[in-house]
This record gives C-alpha cells, sequence and structure tokens, in this order.
C-alpha cells in the first residue's frame, strides 16, 4: 500500500537531478581512535556502556538528501528500528555522503548537514551544509542515565543555543499556541502531540524508540542550555534534517515519514455531519433541504445509527449475543446499496463512523482466542474490546468483514476513539487502505480520525480536534490546532462546526464558525445527538444566508485548494499555513494563528468573536482586499467590521487565484469557465492541477496541469497545458479577471494547450 502514497515519478525523476546518483564515501578514519569503525551507513562509535551510530539514514532510502539519524543502543551496536513512522524505501535515489575526520571530531555529512562526535568526550553537534552550527556541542548523555545493565530509558541531550529561549514549532497540538516550550508525547480525544519539532536554529528532529507505543518525549533541561529527549527503552534513534524554514522542514519530514496522497475531490467541498439520523426519511427530508435551499454539500457523514440500533458504550466487556459490527442499520438502510448511490447520483457521498472495537459477543470470543485484542488496554471501559490493528492476520480478517460495506459504495470512514495506543489510527488506516486495495482497488482511501502518529497522513488519512464545546472560545483555539497539526505533518485537518457538545449555538456563532470552516481544509459540521442538528436551515434566516454565502466561496474555491493538495503531496507543505512559514523575518508574526494562508496566495482573517469586529495583521508588501481593486499596504494593524455575511479575505499582490462557478456539489464540475483572478504589482504563476478525482492514476501522471503566467510589466497572461487527462471534468474556458487600479477587466478565451492574452 505504501507504494501509493509516494511521489508522483515525474515528480521524483525532476529531484534526483539535484541529487547525486550513486554513494560517495570519501575521507578516512587513518588517525581516529580505536573505538570508532566504519559501517555501510555511517559511524559507529564506543562510548562508555552505549553504542552510537552517526548514520545518513539508508542511502537511497530517502529523496531529500539531508536526512541524518543519530543511533544509540546500551551495550550492543544501534540497529535503527523498522517504524511505522517512517516511509517505506525509494530505491530510485541514493545519497552521495563522505566520512569526516578533522579537528579531533568524527561524523557523517551530506550537501545538506554534519553530523560530528568527539570520540573521546562524546559530544556531538549539528552543522548545515555551509558549516553553520544548528545544534552547539552537547554531552550525549543527560546525567541521569544509568548502567546499561539496569538503565529502562535512554535520555540524549542535544545542544540548545545559550541564553536563547527553547521555542519550537510543530509537536502539535497540545498547548494553544505556535510557539511551544514542552510537549508530553501523547494521544487524546482530538489532541495529537508527536516527537517531532523545528527549530529555528535550522533543523528539525524526529525521535524514534524501539516501540512506537511508547514514544520519546522532550524537555528543556534543567540549568542546562539543552534539550533532553527521553527514550523509553534501550535504545534511541534521532533523525536530524536540516532545514532553514518550516517549508524546507515540512519537505523533510514528509520525504522521512511519507507524503500525504491528494484526497478524493468530494472530500474538498462541505460536509455534513450528525450523530443522530433517524431514519431514511430524514436523511431524505435534509437532502432535499440542501437542494431547495441551494447550499452546496457533498458527504453526509453518519454516526452510530447507520449500522446499530444502539450504541455500544453499555456494553459489557464480553459483548452482547447479536450486536452488529458489520451491518447495516435497516431503519436508515433499508436498501443499502440503491440509497447511497442514489444519494451519491445526487452528489452526496457516503462516510460511516467506525470503532476499534467490537461489540458481537461470539465475534469478540472469537478474536479474544486468535490473541487479535489489545487485552484491555487504556483507560476507557470500552477499550477492552478494543481490537489490534497492527496484527496482520487480524487486519486479514478485518477486511473480509468490510467487503459487503465498500461494494455497497461506502466511500470514506470516519475512525473515533482509536487512543487505546500510540499507532492504533496508524494500524487501522493501514487496514481499511488494504481493504480499498482489495475490493476497491484504485480508489483513493479516506478517513478522519480523532487523532493521529507520525506517517498516518501517508495512507489517505484526516482528522479532527475531536468533542469540542460549543462556544466563541472553542472557536477562536480551532485555528492554532488546526495549524499545529499542518507543522505536525498532517495536512488534512476539521473541527466539529458548530461544537459537538452542548453549549449555545447562536445563529451569529454559527455563521462565523461556518465562514472561519471555508479556510479550514476540511469544512465539516457536526453535533451530538441530544442538541440542535447543525443543519444551516434551522438557524435563522439571516444565518442561512451568510452559511449559504460561505459555503458558496468555498465551492468556488475548490481548483485552488485541490491544486494546493497536488503541491502538497509533491512537496509536503501544507495548504493551512501559519504566517510564520510564509513570512519567517517577521518577528509579529511567529506565534500570530488568529489569521492564516492558504496556500501562498490568501490571508484568512475570520470573525472568531461576537460582535463582528476585530484586528487584522498584515505583513510587509501590497495586499488586495479579496474580489477587489482596493489595495492595502502590509507591516501594518487593520481594525476591521464585517457585516454577518463578510468575512475579512486579503490576498498578496503578485498572485493568481483560480476559482470555480457556484455548483452544489462536486460532480458538476467544471460549471462554467475558470475565472482566473489576477492581483498585480509582481510577475505571477500559478499551476492548476486537474484529474478524475478519484482514483490513484494521478500517481501516475494522469493528470492535466496547465502552468498560468502573469507578466506584470506587459500585462499579459499566458498558459501551457500538459499532461494525459482530458476528463469531462475539466475546465474548457478561462475568464481572466485583472483588478488593474483603474477597475476590474475581464477577457473570456478557450483553454486550449497554449495561450495568451493581453488585458488592457
Amino acid at each position: 500500500m505504501q507504494n501509493l502514497t509516494r511521489r508522483s515519478c515525474r515528480y521524483i525523476s525532476r529531484l534526483l537531478l539535484l541529487v547525486p546518483c550513486g554513494i560517495l564515501t570519501v575521507g578516512n578514519l587513518t588517525a581516529a581512535p580505536e573505538n570508532v569503525e566504519k559501517v555501510s551507513d555511517g559511524l559507529l562509535i564506543k562510548v562508555g556502556a552505549f553504542q552510537v551510530e552517526l548514520a545518513v539514514i539508508n542511502p537511497g532510502t530517502f529523496v531529500n538528501p539531508g536526512t541524518l539519524c543519530l543511533s544509540v543502543a546500551s551495550g550492543h551496536p544501534p540497529q535503527r528500528a523498522a517504524s511505522s513512522f517512517l516511509a517505506a524505501a525509494d530505491s530510485t535515489s541514493q545519497t552521495a555522503w563522505t566520512v569526516i575526520n578533522k579537528d579531533g571530531l568524527v561524523g557523517v555529512g551530506t550537501q545538506a548537514g554534519k553530523l560530528l562526535m568527539d570520540p573521546h568526550t562524546g559530544e556531538w553537534t549539528l552543522e548545515d551544509g555551509r558549516g553553520k552550527v544548528l545544534i552547539p556541542k552537547c554531552a550525549l548523555f543527560d546525567m541521569a542515565v544509568k548502567s546499561a545493565a539496569t538503565n529502562s530509558e535512554i535520555a540524549l541531550s542535544m545542544g540548545w543555543n545559550p541564553g536563547q529561549p527553547v521555542n519550537v514549532y510543530g509537536c502539535g497540538n497540545g498547548v494553544d499556541m505556535l510557539q511551544q516550550t514542552k510537549a508530553k508525547t501523547g494521544l487524546g480525544n482530538g489532541r495529537a502531540v508527536l516527537p517531532y519539532y523545528w527549530s529555528a536554529a535550522g533543523y528539525a528532529v524526529l525521535a524514534v524508540t524501539a516501540d512506537d507505543n511508547k514514544p520519546a518525549y522532550w524537555a528543556a533541561a534543567t540549568n542546562t542550555d539543552a534539550i533532553v529527549w527521553t527514550f523509553p527503552g534501550t535504545s534511541a534513534d534521532l533523525y536530524l534534517m536540516p532545514g532553514s524554514t518550516l517549508k524546507a522542514a515540512a519537505s523533510a519530514y514528509a520525504d522521512l515519514t511519507g507524503h500525504a496522497p491528494v484526497p478524493p475531490r468530494w472530500t474538498f467541498g462541505y460536509l455534513q455531519s450528525k450523530w443522530g439520523w433517524t431514519n431514511r426519511a430524514y436523511i431524505e427530508d435534509a437532502l432535499k433541504h440542501f437542494q431547495d435551499l441551494k447550499l452546496p454539500v457533498d458527504a453526509f457523514i453518519y454516526d452510530f445509527e447507520w449500522f446499530t440500533a444502539k450504541p455500544d458504550y453499555e456494553l459489557p466487556p464480553e459483548g452482547v449475543a447479536g450486536y452488529s459490527d458489520f451491518g447495516w442499520n435497516p431503519v436508515l438502510f433499508p436498501e443499502p446499496a440503491k440509497q447511497v448511490q442514489d444519494y451519491k447520483n445526487q452528489g452526496v457521498h457516503f462516510v460511516g463512523i467506525r470503532k476499534p472495537r467490537l461489540g458481537n459477543l461470539d465475534t469478540l470470543t472469537m478474536v479474544r482466542s486468535k490473541g487479535w485484542d489489545l487485552h484491555g488496554s487504556g483507560s476507557e471501559k470500552d477499550q477492552a474490546r478494543d481490537m489490534d490493528f497492527s496484527n496482520p492476520a487480524y487486519r486479514d480478517w478485518y477486511n473480509r468483514q468490510s467487503a459487503g460495506l465498500l461494494q455497497a459504495g461506502v466511500d470514506g470512514w470516519w475512525n473515533d476513539e482509536g487512543e487505546g495506543s500510540f499507532t492504533t489510527y496508524y494500524y487501522w488506516n493501514l487496514a481499511e487502505a488494504e481493504a480499498l486495495s482489495r475490493y476497491e482497488p484504485g480508489q483513493r482511501l479516506w478517513t478522519l480520525n480523532r487523532s493521529f502518529s507520525p506517517g498516518v497522513q501517508r495512507l489517505g488519512a484526516a482528522v479532527w480536534t475531536g468533542d469540542i464545546h460549543t462556544s466563541w472560545k472553542v472557536l477562536a483555539q480551532t485555528p492554532v490546532s488546526l495549524l499545529n497539526w499542518s507543522l505536525a505533518g498532517m495536512p488534512y485537518s476539521a473541527c466539529d462546526i458548530g461544537g459537538f457538545k452542548k453549549g449555545v449555538l447562536t445563529p451569529e456563532l454559527f455563521a462565523r464558525w461556518m465562514e472561519a470552516g471555508v479556510f479550514f481544509p476540511i469544512m465539516r459540521a457536526h453535533s451530538q445527538h441530544n442538541v440542535s442538528a447543525h443543519f444551516p436551515w434551522l438557524y435563522g434566516t439571516d444565518a442561512l444566508n451568510a452559511i449559504r454565502d460561505a459555503l458558496n466561496l468555498r465551492y468556488r474555491l475548490i481548483p485552488f485548494y485541490y491544486s494546493l493538495a497536488h503541491e502538497t503531496f509533491e512537496t509536503g507543505v501544507p495548504l493551512m499555513r501559519p504566517l510564520v512559514m510564509e513570512f519567517p523575518d517577521d518577528p509579529k508574526v511567529a506565534n500570530l494563528s488568529d489569521e492564516w494562508m492558504m496556500g501562498d496566495s490568501i490571508l484568512a482573517a475570520p470573525i472568531l468573536q461576537s460582535g463582528g469586529k476585530r484586528s487584522v495583521y498584515l505583513p510587509t508588501g501590497k495586499w488586495y482586499v479579496f474580489n477587489t481593486n482596493s489595495t492595502i499596504e502590509g507591516n501594518r494593524t487593520l481594525e476591521v467590521a464585517a457585516g454577518l455575511d463578510e468575512i475579512p479575505i486579503y490576498v498578496r499582490c503578485g498572485s493568481l487565484l483560480p476559482l470555480g462557478p457556484v455548483i452544489q456539489h462536486t460532480s458538476e464540475l467544471p460549471g462554467g469557465p475558470l475565472e482566473l483572478q489576477i492581483y498585480p504589482g509582481r510577475d505571477a504563476s500559478f499551476t492548476l492541477v486537474e484529474d478524475d478525482g478519484e482514483t490513484t492514476s494521478y500517481q501516475k501522471g494522469l493528470a492535466r496541469r496547465t502552468v498560468f503566467t502573469w507578466k506584470d510589466s506587459t500585462r499579459s497572461l499566458s498558459w501551457e497545458c500538459a499532461g494525459d487527462y482530458a476528463g469531462k471534468d475539466c475546465f474548457q474556458a478561462v475568464r481572466a479577471v485583472l483588478f488593474a487600479s483603474d477597475g476590474k477587466v475581464e477577457i473570456e478565451s478557450e483553454l486550449k494547450t497554449s495561450g495568451l492574452l493581453h488585458l488592457p
């Protein structure tokens, strides 16, 4: 399955032009101490009771040429763990590296960096390719380390610049800010804190233990200029990725843990979820409301009720006879395949909830006899029935039970409450990927998960922030969680728009939450069974109209978002970005999270508090008010007031923004000409990517890529199309819209293989 998550062959081939082919080892160890030995991919050094390897990770494994690894084991040579965090090998590229033996230090180096150690003292350091120190010299071990014979964990010290505060990015959503000073690794309800971060010193780090379910964690060392990583067990792998920017770190981290494939196109539309769909008539009445009220929607997401009449929360540990784990609830789906196909014909896909546990007594007896359960691990009583998805035999059985569901037309899975172990979501998604490959080969997997560990993104997983409350405070906190997950390697995230748990969802709060959702990677509303459904028509005319406008804008942005998803697949850089990712030299945005970028063009600053007012900071440069020729010089803070149907949105000078027409679901694409908005002031380019939206064939090059180029000095727009895809969903015409200082200029043309327009 992991072959489905690598970048396209064409993109890899282009990258390989930048990476020397073959393994180059120069330098020698003639004068090195006896405790230093050259091994196949680096150096082995004995330091007291420990053995340390400085390595270029498996030359030829990853596209990124700069990842190095420091590995430690007690009493024996390190053997890097075969971790679920790491992507499969890519044998098409190899990394050039060199042995270093100079000035009392030994180590390994690539074009991107050098990992060096003093073999006498164990002090080590990391430099970039130009010799700049990224990690200052520091003793390898924390003072608390025990002897190898009794040690149950390894603590590795990493030097930190003296006098500088510990601030890193990308750990996950353990705190409500972008910069983090500590992170206790773990998963929870809508919480994912990973053994990863990027430092502004110019490197990223991923820590891997011998057991992924006992992940490493870090903290600033007391009274020392160091960070200490603690590794449960007797071995430690510290993957080090030189990278001067968050974008460079995102690319290196994706190379290491796997690139997120492009999700199905329908997942970029609006997804309506709820707990408590009561029957077939209720589903079809909701669908009719969306259609009659001209509210775009692309999926209904169903809770327990789609497969069982009653939730399993009150079941005993042994389960109950007759419980349905893999069936359909006939009250909602008396004709499953027919209904699912009928709804899909109307543009609405099916996503059903799944739990990591079973409820049927006979099934539980069988699987426990085979040792397929997690033996009651975890704190929740329901986890006594959790299954061990890391067991291939269980995954095979689980997949066979899922066959009928997939063949009936299930389009995606909603994986809930899988926090029984750190890797449950990974292996659960692996099972679902294997089942899809077996029964619906070539289709894209899409799942929505309540948490994640490194690497899950390469399987087609998305995440949401769990069972949140309904309040303005929670709305205001949501963007930082999603941005932190973007920086942690998970580009596709969502929240329960409107909040899941009880609270006062006023029309204003719901409308503003939906408007913010326009600029989330996944736009999904959800609600608990004992609150009013989060349907747009239940909150008054003003809110309904504002929500309709927001949904129409979301759908117009799909060509832009979908092309960004291809960029994410190729580069690892997420769609939703904190401003610090685009403006790293601006100290005012270092910890700013209540406004953010979509790609490198749109700055979204939705209203996140009651009253319709907010402050907006615009970084240096010229900005346009979206969809107008009104410009604002940046490096300033604006005080903005917005009506209920207005969203503060700004576009960078020198941007091309592809927008589609207003449609009711993505199956209606193209629906008319592509509108290419031109925000002048600088030269600009944008690559529009189109494919079938459903299969993995884009990974084999079956896509149309249209490169639009704007020359500001001549006010000319040109384009070149390439690629073999020519489906009926491709745009056939383009309407160029220039927001000139003296007014808006529009010209329409056929979207042929190439073209040139001069805008007056």
